[in-house]
């Protein structure tokens, strides 16, 4: 571990790293930790789409090629009742479109087929999930429409048309798709006619109602012409709308624009004098430009200069107090006065003018204002009768000529609809629709490459939401991450014993003996290296007594405590193991102790010291089991009597003492014993020991200063840390060659030799870099 890296917050980067790499990094890992889900959904997905495709009815797709002009041949010189707009090319286009599948259409396209009673149409049932529907719709409303045989031949016509236009073109593709090929050709071609027999229809259906509106609308407008002409004539005789035609209006109107820009004007000269007179307020007198520019003034300060000057050389040479210089102080000082003076006279007089101004100026505006709003009020009202007899006047001219636009209408339309008969359109087919040699659906490869895709997309989401749900540490990143500072002492992994085969039997191992009982293991030399990492976390003082304690239970604190104490014991050390969890002790069990007396026993003053130690098959190994389990085990071990306990066990020349203590999260119990004590070790269990856990007990041992070695990552797997990927690691000691370990046969060693000097080549390297 690099000390000198401080860990960083989740989703920034270390110095000299890039976010995106750790990211895509991170991104990787979690899919590789979970590709057994991306690999399930991948299947599920191919496997579903694979049946529903296999099982699925081909079907045939017919198409038929129309050419749709915005307008139809102009056998007339004028514009037709139908006419388009020449600016909405694309709204008549896609109003075609949606005429083409309209009811309306296909309705007509069943009538010429006949399709209710053609033996095709009528043998199929539906699908199951159109015939439950049509079911329900029957039971809840009491009769079903989609039963009759005209609307369910419209509805199926409905569901199988496509209308899609050729691009950069008139040209429109009308298609049936079918699981007969000849029935689906049929039925594109009978669409197409339909839709030209509607359009023609609708063309002359629409002119005959035109000619029809436009004669009731010609008797209309003549009949309100009458009448308006009756209403101007009787309003002019009682406005007298002549006598207001003497030009009287136009003389106040310019009267009025006169007035508008004098108050313009005198709207400016007021902003200016505004702007003057808030100028010189708020100026000090030596700033004013009339002050810097008055003669006197100017005078008066060269006057000033010259006694000043003076002055300065009379210091020179006489003490302060002399005649001359205190007769010429004098005069400075009457010189000063005389300007301040002065400087207040011409600045007083400045703003007094300037206030006159602003004043007048705001008197002119006043006055104005009220000149304008009299004259455009006498405006107003000269105007307000002519320009309602102007527009009775206009009223009646707009509607004259309406008439006369009608007029011509009406005569046009009525011949327009003499061409009926001709059958003229904007609509011809240019490619009638054939039966189709090949299926159109489904399409075998691109489904196929679709439930690829889905399915690659899906697990992988589902990868990430299962990982982002799942808040447990799972590797040192994460302990630097959610305890930022506390050091990481090492990695101890899942364990998985050695079987050594005695006869028929296979003896596994205890956890809590694994570093005694099998030494060479993987397992074991994880605790050499936490060991080693522990003693050199201070190495001009290694900590004599420590404390291992967890986050929450579970996490596997007792197994460390035990096999930390027997890789002590291993370096010839005298160790002392403590079980100081006096809630839920375990390691009497593990190591097949009495608990009839310990630690609370002694801290209780119930026995003396002699009688706590026990003797264990381990060499340089003695064991203070917990005891009785008391009901105030805070207080207990908060008692004087643990210090004198760490004073005796000095006493008998025991090297350290390794106590097993209670999560910190939960009692008090191990942060008690961490301020007691040299060091304090937190076991974090992966995969199962909780962020929010983590960051919660290491603050609370930091809050009671309690000296915080580092922290451990214990039960580590392949799939949570991706420490341990050797396929022999049941085999093969790390650093020892094959022969060297029980059990393994002798052709074995020329593989495990070669592998420990790739592992050491490669360390080397890693060293050198």
């Amino acid at each position: 571990m690099d000390e000198s890296r401080e860990p960083v917050p989740e989703g920034r980067a270390y110095p000299g790293e890039t976010r995106d790499e750790i990211n895509l990094l991170e991104y990787w890992r979690v899919v590789v930790e979970r590709r057994g889900v991306v690999l399930g959904c991948l299947a599920a997905t191919v496997l579903a789409v694979l049946l529903v495709t296999f099982l699925t009815t081909p079907q045939y797709r017919a198409e038929t090629t129309l050419q749709i002009e915005r307008q139809g041949p102009d056998i007339l010189t004028f514009k037709d009742v139908m006419g388009v707009d020449p600016m909405g090319y694309r709204d008549f286009y896609q109003t075609q479109y949606k005429i083409l599948q309209s009811r309306a259409v296909l309705r007509l396209a069943a009538e010429r087929l006949d399709l209710p009673n053609q033996p095709e149409f009528a043998s199929r049932k539906g699908s199951p999930i159109g015939r439950l529907v049509s079911w329900i719709k029957s039971a809840v409303i009491g009769s079903d429409a989609t039963t009759k045989p005209m609307e369910r031949a419209v509805g199926f016509l409905e569901s199988g048309v496509g209308v899609d236009p050729v691009r950069n073109s008139h040209l429109v593709t009308v298609s049936f798709v079918d699981r007969d090929p000849e029935f689906a050709a049929e039925i594109a071609n009978a669409v197409a006619d339909a839709y030209q027999q509607f359009n023609i229809e609708n063309r002359y259906t629409t002119t005959e109602q035109a000619t029809e509106f436009l004669s009731k609308e010609v008797a209309r407008q003549k009949a309100e012409i009458e009448k308006l002409e009756r209403e101007l004539q009787q309003y002019t005789a009682d406005k007298k709308i002549l006598a207001l035609s003497d030009g009287t209006s136009d003389i106040h109107e310019q009267s009025l624009t006169d007035l508008n820009t004098k108050l313009a004007a005198a709207k400016g000269r007021l902003a200016i004098a505004k702007a003057r007179f808030d100028a010189v307020s708020g100026a000090s007198p030596e700033s004013l430009p009339e002050v810097l520019d008055s003669n006197l003034i100017s005078r008066l300060r060269e006057n000033y200069a010259e006694l000043d000057r003076r002055h300065s050389q009379m210091a020179e040479r006489f003490k302060p107090g002399w005649p001359e210089m205190a007769q010429l102080e004098e005069e400075m000082r009457q010189a000063r006065e005389r300007i301040a003076l002065e400087t207040d006279g011409i600045a007083r007089q400045v703003r007094e003018a300037a206030r006159t101004d602003y004043l007048q100026a705001e008197s002119e505006v006043v006055n104005l204002k009220d000149k304008v709003d009299q004259e455009r009020d006498i405006v107003q009202k000269v105007k307000l009768d002519t320009i309602q007899y102007e527009s009775l006047k206009n009223e009646i001219a707009t509607r004259r000529q309406n008439l006369a636009e009608l007029v011509s209408r009406q005569s046009q339309t009525e011949t327009s609809g003499q061409l009926r008969e001709a059958g003229a359109s904007n609509i011809r087919v240019v490619d009638r629709a054939v039966p189709p040699e090949h299926a159109a659906k489904p399409r075998k490869a691109l489904n196929l490459a679709l439930s690829l895709l889905l399915g690659l997309l899906l697990g992988v989401g589902m990868a990430f939401l299962l990982h982002y749900l799942d808040n447990t540490i799972k590797s040192e990143q994460d302990i630097a991450r959610y305890a930022p500072g506390a050091a990481i002492l090492g990695h101890i992994p899942l364990y998985q014993p050695l079987r050594v085969v005695e006869g028929d039997a296979a003896l596994p191992a205890k956890p809590d003996l694994a570093s005694h009982a099998e030494p060479r293991s993987v397992f074991a030399e994880s605790f050499k290296n936490l060991r080693t990492s522990l003693l050199l976390a201070s190495a001009d003082h290694p900590p004599r007594h420590i404390v291992v304690t967890s986050c929450e239970p579970g996490d596997g604190k007792s197994t460390i405590a035990v096999n930390l104490a027997t890789v002590l014991t291993q370096m010839g050390k005298r160790v002392v193991l403590v079980d100081a969890d006096l809630r839920r002790p375990r390691i009497h069990r593990g190591l097949a102790l009495r608990n009839g007396v310990g630690l609370s026993s002694y801290l209780s003053g119930n026995v003396a010291v002699d009688d706590l130690f026990q003797s264990t098959d381990i060499p340089h190994l003695s064991v203070v089991t917990s005891g009785p389990i008391p009901p105030n085990p805070s207080e207990l071990v908060e008692s004087p009597r643990l210090l004198e306990l760490l004073a005796e066990v000095a006493a008998r020349g025991f090297d350290h003492v390794v106590f097993d203590s209670p999560p910190t999260i939960q009692v008090a119990d191990s942060v008690i014993l961490g301020t007691k004590t040299d060091a304090t070790l937190v076991v974090v269990r992966a995969g199962m020991t909780r962020r929010e856990a983590l960051t919660q007990g290491v603050d609370r041992l930091r809050q009671s200063r309690v000296r915080l070695a580092g922290t451990v990552l214990n039960a580590v797997t392949e799939r949570t840390g991706y420490y341990y990927r050797y396929q022999h690691s049941r085999k093969y000691a790390y650093g020892h060659e094959a022969e060297d370990v029980p059990g393994v046969p002798a052709e074995e060693a020329p593989r495990a030799s070669t592998f420990v000097t790739t592992v050491r080549r490669i360390g080397r390297r890693a060293n050198r870099a």
